[in-house]
């Protein structure tokens, strides 16, 4: 048994300490790398002397399924400054000395009180578990966004930590697949920051571009200037003009001295000779061979994939909370309602239609109920639908039969007012706001949704899915 006294009278017993009714563990290199045991302890000490043992044992806590672990407070000691993004970002503060446990101990319980208002109901796909999990750990950590950072041990060269840390570092391409469902599901809003482009066989981003033969896909080539000589017209590579003897130029056609550029002849352009195959080109093509795979394909077939900063919007920010929205796939058999595949396509008809006359003024419109979650856990599933009925029932009552709208999930409803202009359509929507919460507080024990709209004119000229973006995160933002 070690017994060590540090400041404040605080004891370190078999790398434990109590302090404050709190009860901490301290990892260091010579410490078991099982964190099972760990689940009873209210918070993490990492030594970090040893930089790769401190992150494989972060990597182990915040990657486990369980949110006794993964969102179990973690701080380093002995920390240096490392590039590794997993190590400098996942954890909950650094400490110098055991002098610094009372501020330590306030934030573990901050903490704690933050995973107390969380939602553990599980959920069905592996996306929307991934998603889940990211989102409680930003609750808990008061973060707002998803940066990626740059990172030679991705395997397409950047990384998430908050969600990388759920996959190796040869798995980085399903975080941008799990981005992407995320941003489908209107948790969260990407802002663009970089393009990269992926192997067509493996997802890997290291890639060496070659330029390459069009003949034989050799890069063992040599380039030279094509000369034109004017008074004779002809053209050939420098090689052609140059003499044996000294650097002078002659026309291997007419035999004239070749002396200023610009007067007697130009170089219009390169040509090059292939080493390989023995035959001159004078466009490259560009192949890129995947360091990982070893494929090698012309750069037109590589996946080309958007690195964006993601930002919660109001939806993902309230579903750690308040639990995950229904996907848009159970609600597309409500009557009055149409799939959200066809509801683009007939938005795509009524700018059509008002482009032929631009005095027609129709309305698109978005409606959210932003804590109807809270009523379906009262209700339970099966009566969600029900629910959603009826307030499409309301709807269609007040509005006009050419109307048309669809559900994006269980909680988000677009809308397409036909020959509605914009104060008609803001004066539309404050009187359904108010029918929608009358009947949701008569018919369920009062209870009072919160509920959000924003509506602009159909523009005759941008696209539907833009105009459609622009309205979401006008609301969601």
């Amino acid at each position: 048994m070690s017994l060590k006294i540090v400041p404040q009278n605080v004891e370190i017993r078999n790398n434990k300490i109590e302090f404050e009714n709190l009860l901490f563990f301290i990892i260091d290199s010579n410490s078991n790398t099982k964190i099972e045991p760990l689940i009873g302890y209210d918070a993490i000490i990492i030594d970090a002397k040893d930089a790769d043992f401190a992150q494989l044992v972060l990597r182990k806590i915040r990657g486990h399924y369980n949110p006794e672990f993964y969102l179990k407070p973690v701080f380093l000691i002995n920390y240096k400054e490392s590039k590794d993004p997993i190590l400098h970002t996942m954890n909950d503060g650094f400490i110098h000395s055991y002098d610094q446990l009372k501020e330590i101990a306030d934030i573990a319980k901050q903490l704690f009180l933050k995973t107390t208002q969380l939602d553990y109901q599980p959920v069905a796909t592996f996306e929307a578990q991934i998603i889940k999990k990211v989102l409680n750990y930003m609750y808990t950590r008061d973060l707002k966004t998803l940066k990626p950072i740059p990172d030679l041990n991705s395997v397409i060269g950047y990384t998430y930590p908050e969600i990388s840390i759920n996959f190796d570092s040869t798995e980085e391409s399903q975080v941008l697949e799990i981005l992407e469902w995320g941003e489908k599901e209107g948790l969260i809003w990407p802002d663009f920051y970089e393009r990269i482009y992926l192997c067509n066989q493996c997802s890997g981003g290291f890639l060496s571009y070659r330029e390459v033969c069009p003949h034989c896909n050799s890069s063992n080539s040599s380039a030279q200037d094509l000369v034109h000589h004017f008074p004779c017209a002809y053209i050939g590579p420098i090689s052609d003009f140059r003499n044996n003897v000294d650097n002078s130029l002659t026309c291997p056609k007419c035999n004239k001295a070749l002396r200023h550029i610009g007067v007697d002849y130009d170089k219009p352009s390169i040509i090059h000779h292939c080493n390989n195959c023995d035959k001159n080109f004078q466009d490259f093509f560009v192949r890129a061979k995947c360091i990982s795979c070893t494929q090698d394909v012309e750069v037109q077939y590589l996946i080309p994939k958007s690195i964006n900063i993601y930002k919660l919007t109001k939806r993902g920010r309230t579903a750690a909370a308040n639990g995950f929205l229904s996907s848009g796939k159970e609600v597309d058999d409500i009557f009055g309602t149409l799939s959200m595949p066809v509801f683009k396509t007939m938005l795509h008809y009524e700018i059509e239609r008002i482009k032929e006359n631009t005095e027609q003024k129709s309305s698109i419109a978005i409606i959210n109920i932003e804590n109807i979650l809270e009523l379906y856990k009262k209700i339970g599933k099966k009566a969600e639908k029900t629910v959603l009925e009826s307030v499409v029932n309301l709807i269609r009552e007040n509005i006009k039969p050419t109307d048309f709208m669809a559900f994006e999930n269980s909680t988000t409803l677009y809308m397409c007012l036909i020959n509605n202009d914009f104060i008609q359509t803001e004066s539309d929507l404050t009187k359904l706001k108010s029918l929608i919460e009358k009947l949701i507080k008569n018919n369920f024990n009062d209870f009072e949704v919160k509920i959000n709209f924003k509506a602009s004119l159909l523009q005759p000229f941008n696209k539907s899915e833009f105009q459609l973006d622009e309205l979401t995160k006008e609301l969601f933002d």
